[in-house]
């Protein structure tokens, strides 16, 4: 048995849709095909996880549905380091400004808006998780722990678990290196030690 972390099935904002809040950008028709397809992937689950926002929610449904089971979140959401009101109604080509200045900084504390959050944010979300994976890892010995995430988290989840280290500018500079040329696809999955 085993805990799969799994991306998000594809949504209106991989393919350059406008969207109105980071949480949600809902999947396209391709992305509710591709999230029914990953049962064939996916043995019974016995718990999922997914993050608040609506696409982890679409992608897991199908699964949810054949194991009858009901979703826990937690705060496994993508990287939001850009303002969301700021980005209301935009598309991925229009925020791609914001986005290489924002990595062009490459500041590990800045936070674009009170309602954005900072790389360090995102490093202790993702160190939450490993604090609660660690802690439950005895639980799915013998069962199998489902957890929908997002590209950006589920990136800097790996390379933690591939090299623990410090937050810093460097590992923001490689995080985003692995982003654009290394991406986790929608719904590639991987499991947890």
């Amino acid at each position: 048995m085993a805990i799969y972390l799994i991306r998000h099935a594809e949504s209106v904002g991989n393919v350059d849709g406008q969207t109105e809040s980071h949480a949600s950008i809902a999947l396209t028709e391709l992305g509710h095909l591709q999230a029914q397809q990953l049962l064939a992937q996916l043995p019974k689950a016995d718990h999922v996880i997914i993050s608040p926002f609506l696409r982890t929610l679409q992608t897991a449904q199908p699964l949810l549905d054949r194991d009858q089971l009901t979703a826990e979140i937690l705060p496994i959401e993508e990287f939001s380091y850009l303002s969301d009101v700021k980005c209301r109604g935009t598309t991925l080509s229009q925020r791609k400004p914001w986005v290489d200045a924002y990595w062009h900084l490459a500041d590990v504390d800045y936070v674009d808006a009170s309602d954005a959050e900072s790389f360090r944010d995102l490093y202790q979300r993702v160190k939450a998780l490993f604090t609660f994976l660690d802690r439950e890892q005895q639980r799915y010995l013998d069962q199998n722990l489902m957890i929908f995430s997002h590209g950006q988290f589920l990136q800097l989840f790996q390379m933690l678990m591939t090299e623990p280290q410090a937050v810093s500018a460097e590992l923001m500079q490689a995080f985003r290196h692995n982003m654009l040329h290394q991406p986790i696809k929608n719904t590639e999955f991987f499991i947890y030690k």
